[in-house]
C-alpha cells in the first residue's frame, strides 16, 4: 500500500512526494530511487521536514495511532490507510487530535472513490431494486503472506483489517445505520508452523451478519486460513433484493454493477475504468487544498471498527450483539 500511495501522489500535479519510510531500509530506499527522493527508517524524522504537508500512513494497524497522532501535532494532514486502529479509544484519539490541530483524517476505503457505489447507493434509494436488500461479500484465502496479518495486535486478523471495507461500503450503500451484529469463527490455521511465532492468532475464518435499520442486511464470509496457494477464485459482491440480482466487481482499474432482472435480463448499470486509489489521492488533495468534500473520513473509520469489534465479541459470547 505505501508504493501504491507514493505512487498515487507522484501522479497528482498539484503534490510532490519529499521523503519515504520504512525501517526496513533496502525496501525504502529502492523506492526512494523510483521516486527520487530521501528515504528514512525513523517517521519522526521525516515528520520534521519543513516542506511535508501531508502524511500517507501505510504502516501496521497498531501503528496508526501513533503515527497519526504525530503528524497531526505538527500540523499535517493524514491519509491513513484502513481500518482506522484496532480500539474504539485508539480511533478517537487520532480524531481528536486531528480537530484539534484543525487537519483533515482522511480513510483509505477506496470503494468510496468509485461512481459504481455512489450508482449502487442511488438506485437502492430510489427503490430501483426494491428493499430490503441483501449485500453479500466473500474473501477467501490462503495463509496471509504477511504473517503479521494473523496477529490480533498488529493488523487484527480479517474481521477487522478485511471485514470494514464490506461495513463502510454497507454503510455507504444502504445509506442506513447498523443496529445488530451477529457472528461465527474459527481459527482454520491454528497450528500451522506459517504463524506458530503468533502467541494467539487471529480468527482467520468467519462468517458475519449486520442488520439495518432499514431492515437490509450485510452478509460476509471470509476464510484467510486455507494452506499455501490454495486460492479460490474471486467472488464478486451480490446484492440480492425483490426486483432481482446485482452483481458488483471492484477491481482496483475496472469497477461494474451490473442488474440481472425478472425475466432474465442482465444490464450493466455503472462501470468504470478509473482507479480507485488514483482517485483517492486526487479527492484528497482537493479536500486539503480547497476544502472540497471527502468521502471517507476518520469518523468513518470508527464507525466501521465500531461494527467489526461487535462481531469478535459476537464470536466471543456466543450472542447478538446490539448498536442501538
Amino acid at each position: 500500500m505505501g508504493n501504491i500511495h507514493a505512487q498515487g501522489w507522484q501522479a497528482v500535479s498539484e503534490a510532490q512526494v519529499v521523503a519515504v519510510v520504512d525501517i526496513l531500509s533496502e525496501r525504502a530506499e529502492r523506492l526512494s530511487r523510483l521516486l527520487g527522493c530521501p528515504a528514512y527508517q525513523d517517521y519522526t524524522e521525516a515528520l520534521t521536514r519543513p516542506d511535508v504537508n501531508v502524511v500517507s500512513v501505510c504502516v501496521p494497524t497498531c501503528l496508526h495511532p501513533a503515527v497519526t497522532v504525530s503528524a497531526a501535532r505538527r500540523g499535517l494532514h493524514v491519509l491513513c490507510e484502513k481500518p482506522v486502529a484496532l480500539t474504539l479509544a485508539d480511533a478517537d484519539a487520532m480524531i481528536a487530535a486531528a480537530r484539534e490541530n484543525n487537519v483533515k483524517l482522511g480513510l483509505g476505503f477506496m470503494r468510496r472513490h468509485t461512481p459504481v457505489l455512489e450508482s449502487l447507493k442511488t438506485h437502492l434509494a430510489a427503490g430501483d431494486f426494491g428493499r430490503p436488500a441483501m449485500y453479500h461479500a466473500g474473501d477467501v484465502r490462503e495463509i496471509r503472506p504477511k504473517r503479521e496479518m494473523h496477529d490480533p495486535n498488529a493488523n487484527g486478523g480479517p474481521l477487522i483489517d478485511m471485514a470494514v471495507h464490506l461495513i463502510d461500503t454497507w454503510n455507504t450503500a444502504f445509506a442506513s445505520t447498523p443496529v445488530a451484529v451477529s457472528a461465527q469463527g474459527m481459527r482454520l490455521a491454528a497450528g500451522r508452523p506459517e504463524i506458530s511465532h503468533i502467541p494467539e492468532a487471529a480468527i482467520d475464518t468467519a462468517t458475519l451478519l449486520v442488520r439495518y435499520a432499514s431492515g437490509d442486511l450485510g452478509t460476509f464470509v471470509v476464510s484467510w486460513g486455507l494452506p499455501p496457494k490454495v486460492n479460490p477464485p474471486d467472488q464478486p459482491d451480490q446484492i440480492y433484493a425483490p426486483r432481482g440480482q446485482a452483481v458488483l466487481q471492484f477491481g482496483q482499474n475496472r469497477q461494474e454493477l451490473i442488474w440481472m432482472r425478472e425475466g432474465g435480463s442482465r444490464e450493466t448499470i455503472s462501470i468504470s475504468h478509473q482507479n480507485m486509489y488514483q482517485q483517492e489521492i486526487a479527492r484528497f488533495t482537493r479536500w486539503v487544498l480547497a476544502d472540497e468534500p471527502f468521502p471517507a473520513t476518520g469518523e468513518d473509520g470508527k464507525r466501521a471498527l465500531r461494527v467489526a469489534l461487535a462481531a469478535l465479541e459476537s464470536i466471543q459470547t456466543g450472542t447478538t450483539i446490539s448498536l442501538e
